[in-house]
């Protein structure tokens, strides 16, 4: 056979094998995602409590008596980022209750127009009422910051102040390099990619993942579990932590320029090498807007309330003296 007919031959095989083989490595990839999901269903159960709302059903974890504090968690994490270490030095005084934000951990959403600021906020709202929570003390950290905001700013009423740890206060124009695969505007594609490639991928690149969140300081141990790390790892939690991004970003413009209408009390901490959120932006020029007073830890980042839980209980109670019943 000429050459150029074998050339012919080699190219039209080729072509036919190419998509054969993406097809099976798609499918083996699925195959890897629905097990390291399973795994990780088994290995981080529910350990809380469940209440259902409208649109909503809000896992949560309460321990102590007293004056009550919520704590709301970032995008990615879950309640355990404040059982890890956080709730133990404060129940002894005050009633803490950590949640799953709706769709987070194993908490659900009805749809995912729910996942904008203050649609979430409604959702927090709307625990208060049903648990009957008497005026508590908002704990937000991260992305939980900017949820905290909104209920501050749209339901007063129900809440005695904000004390929030590394918070997103202002519009974010450049998606930290850890979140930008999160940034998915097709619900399609979303899909697809959760249910083949996420959790693959996601174990591949989970230490360089930790490392980033947690620098400058090193990753706390057994975070994976103990602190909640592998549950963003599974399918469904891609598609719900992709969608908590896309609809932040687009409704933060929303609440960004209200600083002026905050009426609680607030206080700010935060990590000076935060490698996650500008502690400049988010946190200096947000306390100068709102009139907050604002802590910042020097060598300290964006985890705060896993890598000091000291410092973080004592902000805290700091808040909550300074508050009036």
């Amino acid at each position: 056979m000429p050459k150029s007919c074998l050339d012919d031959f080699d190219m039209v095989n080729l072509l036919i094998y190419i998509p054969i083989v993406l097809f099976f490595l798609i499918i083996l990839s699925a195959i890897c995602t629905k097990i390291i999901t399973q795994k990780i269903k088994q290995s981080i159960p529910k350990f809380g409590k469940t209440t259902v709302l409208e649109d909503a059903e809000i896992h949560w974890y309460e321990t102590g008596q007293g004056r009550p504090i919520i704590m709301l968690h970032g995008l990615a994490g879950n309640l355990r980022n404040f059982t890890y270490a956080l709730t133990e030095r404060l129940d002894q005084d005050y009633r803490i209750i950590a949640i799953d934000r709706a769709g987070c951990g194993w908490s659900k959403r009805s749809k995912p127009e729910i996942a904008t600021l203050q649609e979430q906020a409604r959702i927090i709202a709307q625990f208060i009422d049903k648990e009957q929570i008497d005026k508590p003390l908002i704990v937000g950290h991260s992305l939980g910051g900017a949820i905290a905001l909104a209920l501050a700013l749209e339901y007063r009423n129900k809440i005695s102040g904000l004390a929030l740890i590394c918070p997103a206060t202002q519009t974010v124009d450049k998606v930290p390099d850890i979140f930008r695969f999160l940034n998915i505007s097709s619900p399609f594609l979303r899909f697809f990619l959760a249910h083949t490639l996420s959790s693959l991928f996601g174990a591949l690149t989970r230490k360089d993942t930790f490392e980033i969140a947690f620098a400058p300081e090193p990753v706390s141990e057994n975070f994976s579990i103990r602190g909640g790390g592998d549950l963003a790892l599974s399918s469904n939690a891609f598609i719900k932590n992709s969608e908590d991004l896309v609809f932040a970003l687009s409704s933060a413009p929303l609440l960004v320029g209200r600083e002026k209408e905050l009426d609680v009390p607030t206080k700010i901490l935060f990590g000076e090498e935060d490698q996650i959120l500008d502690v400049k932006l988010h946190g200096e020029k947000f306390a100068k807007l709102s009139g907050a007073k604002i802590k910042i830890l020097s060598g300290k980042g964006h985890m705060l309330p896993i890598t000091q839980p000291e410092e973080c209980s004592a902000f805290i109670r700091n808040m909550l003296n300074e508050i009036s019943i």
